[in-house]
């Protein structure tokens, strides 16, 4: 998996001594009140589809056999991609009433049962996923309810963008007392989300976006691409100065 690690912005702002209290988020000295910001950019390495069949029909036991023996046949083309037991989950089902408004007779008559069946995958190999949802389409699924192109890694990248977001917010704190002409004494409060305070801190003009570099193999060209997964992190920290 290739992946990029980018910077996207920091965040300032010069907050002097106030007379309004800020519980526990500003000192009663002067200070300054930064964000930092980073993303972590990766490709997908796997996919996580949820696709249905649905039968309605006044004989509730044809509606489920039909529902039932398209499953059967999705399961098995499921399984001959490779894929494990493990990444496959179609245990759902659920059966409802279905009825329908005639508008001459004012009303409700009944249409038949709704047999719904729900079939979730694990794709490990990207590049299978165009070829499997033409098969499923082909051999009776109806419903295509979710398709999330996810990475295995997204805790770890999500920790690499917290420290990076950290370490932005720590040069822009120094930046901007060097600008100011003014000394870092210490951090007084950090936090991962923005604190209580009157004063936004700024944020500078600058934004840099990457472009995905690769994608999956498609089925029908240039019908399926996945693109990049933005895993972003923010940091906020209030510095007292001298």
């Amino acid at each position: 998996m290739k992946t990029h690690i980018l910077i996207l912005s920091s965040a300032i702002a010069l907050s002097t001594l106030s007379l309004a209290a800020h519980a526990n988020s500003t000192p009663n000295a002067p200070h300054i009140y930064v964000k930092g910001e980073a993303t972590v950019t990766t490709m997908p390495d796997y996919v996580q589809l949820s696709v249905g069949i649905v039968e309605i029909n006044k004989d509730l036991i044809d509606a489920k056999n039909k529902a039932d023996k398209t499953m059967a046949k999705a399961i098995k083309l499921v399984k001959e991609l490779g894929i494990k037991d493990a990444n496959i989950n179609a245990g759902h089902i659920s059966i409802n009433r279905e009825s329908q408004y005639n508008r001459t007779s004012g009303n409700q008559e009944f249409k038949g049962f709704r047999v719904s069946r729900t079939l979730s995958v694990k794709l490990s190999e990207i590049e299978k996923y165009p070829q499997l949802l033409q098969n499923l389409v082909n051999n009776g699924i109806n419903q295509i309810n979710q398709t999330q192109f996810l990475a295995s890694n997204y805790e770890e990248l999500h920790k690499q963008a917290q420290k990076l977001a950290i370490k932005d917010a720590r040069k822009a704190a120094k930046e901007l007392s060097t600008d100011y002409g003014v000394e870092l004494k210490g951090l007084y409060t950090a936090s991962l989300s923005p604190m209580n305070i009157s004063t936004q801190p700024y944020t500078r003009a600058e934004k840099t976006m990457m472009v995905a570099d690769s994608a999956p193999g498609n089925f029908v060209p240039d019908a399926y691409h996945a693109g990049e997964i933005k895993i972003t992190a923010s940091s906020y920290a209030v510095y007292i100065i001298d």
